[in-house]
């Protein structure tokens, strides 16, 4: 009776349950429900977006660079910042970002005051904390040298911004 062929065919497919899959649709059907209601109600109840965070339709200073500014160089300086665990020589260039009626004036006194300009330089990156020459955009130091750009020049409306273009430490010493 082994060797009858249906009855082997019959012994080798166990028959499938119809519950099974009834139940993988029911849960099935509930998750897409589940979902659905999720999506709506966080449609219906998710606050506006704020408008400051979002993309704006005028351009900014970045996006239309040139127009009525000029760039001036400010210093190029070497200077050894030890305030982290080893020494480091710092190579910078700095340069500002002026309006176009007062260049000449400016770039008359950045040329008439370049050890002075240099020394202020050299003292905010030697006193520089670690953390503040690691950042990714050095926001700090721009802003230390702005604002004592802006005391030696007089005034606080000259400066619009400081790049730095060359930012390059060193290490001295193994």
């Amino acid at each position: 009776m082994a060797d009858d062929p249906k009855q082997t065919e019959v012994e080798a497919s166990p028959p499938a349950k119809p519950g099974k899959a009834r139940t993988f649709g029911i849960f099935g059907g509930i998750m897409v429900v589940e979902g659905l209601a999720i999506f709506f109600a966080m449609k219906a109840f998710a606050p506006e977006p704020d408008p400051t965070m979002g993309i704006t339709t005028e351009l900014n200073q970045t996006t239309q660079p040139g127009g009525n500014t000029a760039e001036l160089e400010l210093a190029r300086v070497r200077v050894q910042n030890t305030s982290g665990a080893r020494t480091i020589l710092y190579s910078v260039t700095a340069n500002i970002v002026v309006s176009k009626d007062r260049e000449l004036e400016l770039q008359a006194f950045l040329d008439g005051h370049r050890a002075t300009i240099n020394d202020v330089m050299s003292r905010i990156l030697r006193g520089a904390e670690e953390k503040h020459l690691n950042e990714p955009g050095l926001e700090t130091i721009k802003r230390l040298i702005r604002f004592e750009m802006n005391k030696l020049l007089g005034n606080e409306t000259d400066i619009e911004r400081v790049l730095i273009s060359e930012f390059t430490p060193l290490p001295t010493g193994f």
